[in-house]
């Protein structure tokens, strides 16, 4: 900026102060002040207003100019004048409207004017004058109003700033509750008519506008005291609460919400009667693997005087669980479950041999400490053979995917892991290659579909990691499990290790039982030499008189015996040779027949071979030379999709009396 430019601005600075001082002195001041509607104003003692008109949008602040005692005429085209002005603080001038008024304009007096809502948040805080002149239509010296002096206060307590919090509170309990007291400390603006609002929350929200405070007080002489009501605390209930606060200045400033202090809440008699807890899979002195594979828990014994809010939370070793609400209807003992991976997390340091565990819970009502309890159990998960130093993902099942699988062959049939009908009755053989990392003195147990193979138990010797074991599976344990898939494994565990590690399955298919159910009776056949010859008077039951054709009678066995239910199926066989020797068959002889089982027929049933003429009369007649023969009858059946062939029972049927052919009942 040049010096010309400087002393010119000074120069018109000086006229300017000239002329406002000759102005002023030419101003009389017999006219009343600007009004302002008393509801715009919070405190009418000093017109501060409510912050509200100066900070809402739709605030408007407007002040009225009272009426004068004569107007200009009108209709002559005179006018008196009217300025309206605003005073700030440092006693700066701004002239906010000017306009010509005569006597018809007297009706809208007061005259209110609305101050522009951009010149409101132009001005500060503190002080703001108004006052207006008019000057008369006649000329001459300006009429003075008088001064309206507003207070605009648009700044929160505590300068807009968060207040600090509530000192730390003592929990509450019944001892307690009906003197619960907080600190309000000092802040930099306190001034008269500013109140604080005091909320105790179990949730903080982060807008309290729909929040009634638990009290509601004016501030005094900090620091000061604030009590909570005690029915402002039983109505929150128990609990991890938080108190807090915001300050409201007489403007109506609202400050920020104080960080909340939390306080722990517990009304009631608390929980009693602890006792220790409880980890029942350690019972036999020890949690294993396959406790773990199981499922660890830890029971809570009952206790009294608990509430359903009340919280329960177990630590294993240095692991909290986590807090868990007891409920309205507890089932003692309370059982909390543990993970496999937790229990492991806590013995992985110890990595071998038993490790003492601390067990322990504890409550709490609300944030208030309520009781602990605590045990210890020993804990041994070490492991044996080829591991890796996590666990795999299925642990806890004692199956280690890293063993050989078994290999069983039949002793005829030679197939792996299969076992044929020419391997009935002989045992079998099971081989596998033992781990390297096992040592000497472990000890092998094989299983055929879970029975334990005494027989073939085997302690490992100095030579045998690394190498093929070979095991024996004697018939006795094979025929117990019958045909089918069996599961077959081994088990290795070590002295002072309580955890196996268990080989995975190898699946054998086991056809090498056959089933040969017993052969069906003949009845009626000679008591007396030649004993068992199916002769003539084989043809008759000689206890029945119910005049039944002639047939020969075969006894069929309890079949129940075999898996067989009523509705199913049983094919009876017949047939005949000629003569004492040899294999000629007697043609057109032989009779088959499907008898479905009912519940009679179940356990047993007579089949009569008939009629005589088909199925028996042919056996004399096929030679005249030699007229007897042998008879043959046999059952079969179908069962899981296989069918079953008894044993055939065969007879010397000699039809005829020398020669002549048997005597026939009418």
């Amino acid at each position: 900026m040049s010096t010309y430019e400087k002393r010119t601005m000074t120069a018109e600075q000086t006229r300017q102060a000239v002329r406002q001082q000759r102005a002023q002195a030419s101003v009389s001041t017999a006219l009343e002040a600007p009004l302002i509607d008393p509801s715009l104003l919070a405190d009418p003692a000093d017109n501060t207003l409510k912050s509200q008109v100066l900070l809402s949008a739709d605030g408007e602040l407007t002040v009225s100019i009272p009426a004068w005692d004569t107007f200009a005429p009108p209709g002559f085209g005179v006018y008196d004048t009217l300025y309206i002005y605003h005073l700030s603080e440092n006693g700066g001038r701004e002239e906010l409207i000017n306009r010509e008024l005569d006597e018809s304009n007297r009706d809208e007096f007061p005259l209110p004017y609305t101050v522009p809502r951009e010149r409101v948040e132009a001005w500060g805080e503190g002080t703001q004058t108004f006052t207006y002149e008019v000057l008369p239509y006649s000329g001459g010296t300006r009429l003075q109003g008088g001064r309206l002096a507003l207070i605009f206060d648009r700044i929160a307590p505590n300068r807009g700033n968060v207040p600090p919090a509530f000192a730390p509170i003592a929990d509450v309990t019944d001892a307690n509750v009906a003197d619960v007291e907080l600190t309000l400390g000092s802040y930099p603006d306190h001034a008269a008519g500013d109140k604080v609002a005091v909320y105790w929350l179990k949730d903080v929200p982060e807008d309290l506008t729909a929040v009634l405070p638990a009290v509601t007080v004016d501030v005094g002489t900090l620091p000061q005291q604030l009590k909570v009501p005690r029915t402002a605390i039983e109505a929150a209930g128990d609990g991890g609460l938080y108190a807090l606060y915001l300050l409201v200045d007489k403007a109506g400033n609202i400050s920020r919400i104080a960080p909340p202090t939390a306080v722990g809440v517990a009304l009631g008699p608390l929980p009693s009667g602890l006792k220790a807890p409880e980890v029942p899979l350690a019972g036999d002195g020890v949690i294993d693997q396959e406790d773990v594979f199981t499922g660890v828990s830890v029971h809570i014994p009952a206790f009294e005087h608990f509430k359903p809010t009340d919280e329960l939370q177990v630590t294993w070793g240095s692991l909290e669980l986590g807090w868990q609400p007891i409920g309205n209807a507890p089932s003692f003992p309370l059982a909390i479950n543990l993970l496999p991976l937790q229990v492991w997390g806590e013995y992985a340091a110890a990595g071998s041999g038993a490790m003492s565990t601390p067990v322990s819970y504890a409550l709490r009502r609300g944030a208030v400490p309520a009781g602990t309890e605590r045990t210890a159990v020993d804990v041994n998960l070490e492991r044996i053979g080829p591991v890796d130093p996590g666990p795999d993902p299925t642990w806890p099942d004692p199956v280690n995917p890293k063993l050989d699988n078994v290999t069983v062959k039949g002793e005829v049939s030679g197939k792996n892991n299969e076992l044929t009908p020419d391997d009935q009755f002989k045992p079998a053989t099971l081989t596998f290659v033992l781990d390297s990392t096992f040592i000497e003195g472990d000890k092998i147990t094989f299983h055929w579909g879970g029975t334990h193979i005494t027989e073939a138990d085997h302690e490992v010797l100095d030579t045998d990691p690394g190498e093929q074991v070979t095991a024996t599976i004697p018939w006795a344990y094979i025929e117990a499990h019958k045909n089918g898939v069996v599961p077959v494994h081994y088990r290795i565990t070590r002295d002072g290790v309580p955890n196996a590690s268990v080989s995975p399955s190898t699946d054998v298919t086991v056809t090498a039982i056959v089933l040969v159910p017993d052969a069906p009776e003949f009845l009626g056949g000679n008591t007396e030499a030649p004993v068992g010859w199916l002769t003539c008077r084989s043809l008759y039951d000689p206890d029945d008189d119910s005049g039944a054709a002639a047939a020969i009678r075969v006894q069929v066995p309890d079949l129940a015996a075999y898996g067989l239910v009523t509705g199913a199926k049983v094919t009876m066989h017949w047939t005949a040779v000629h003569g004492f020797t040899g294999e000629t068959p007697i043609p057109d002889i032989d009779k088959v027949e499907e008898i479905t089982l009912t519940a009679e027929s179940l356990n047993g049933f007579v089949w009569r071979v008939e009629p005589y003429d088909t199925h028996i009369l042919p056996i004399p007649n096929f030679n005249a030379a030699l007229k007897d023969g042998r008879a043959r009858v046999w059952y079969t059946f179908e069962l899981d999709g296989t069918t079953y062939t008894s044993g055939t029972e065969e007879r010397i049927i000699s039809m005829h009396q020398l020669g002549a052919a048997c005597p026939l009942k009418p």
